[in-house]
């Protein structure tokens, strides 16, 4: 059913420069189509969402396969008031968790992830010294979506090097 939707796509471009109009772009995609669309003839622009990022929600709830996780949210442990219980700076301001919770990485068992307004609590199954405050943490966004426009700019990071950030230029942009 796709590949016959992208044939309709390029076939009707094609129809189109057989009439003398110019086609440079013939965009389509989403991110459950994207693996097929990518690689179809005809196809010069994917449209492919907010799965790029390889969320929890595009991977695990929609089963998108293939996607390694490129969006993190890097917050700093702020208070550890119990074994059992430690505080980080990064909410709902920060990361979203309406439609899949965001994931703390490289920390084990972990129980429970809520998030207030401008924090995450983490509740551990047994007692733990770590992790310490000030250190850095990473979470795995719960759903890139409803991340990516609570931020003013993404940090592309590779090997631990920040190698470019990109604005976003339409956030705060309703008018």
């Amino acid at each position: 059913m796709i590949l016959e939707a992208l044939q309709l796509i390029t076939g009707t471009a094609d129809l189109c420069r057989q009439a003398g109009l110019p086609i440079d772009i013939v965009s389509c995609g989403g991110t459950g189509t994207f693996a097929m669309s990518s690689f179809a003839p005809g196809i010069t622009e994917i449209e492919a969402g907010g799965g790029i990022y390889g969320d929890r929600q595009y991977t695990e709830s929609f089963h998108v396969p293939g996607i390694e996780c490129a969006l993190f949210v890097r917050s700093t442990v702020t208070s550890h008031p119990t074994p059992t219980r430690f505080i980080c700076d990064a909410g709902k301001k920060t990361m979203s968790n309406d439609a899949t919770p965001p994931e703390l990485v490289a920390v084990d068992g972990v129980t429970d992830l809520a998030l207030s307004a401008e924090h995450a609590i983490v509740r551990l199954e047994a007692p733990s010294a770590g992790p310490k405050v000030g250190e850095q943490l990473e979470f795995r966004t719960g759903y890139s979506d409803t991340t990516v426009v609570l931020h003013d700019e993404v940090y592309g990071i590779r090997d631990g090097i920040v190698e470019v950030i990109w604005p976003l230029w339409g956030r705060g942009r309703l008018t």
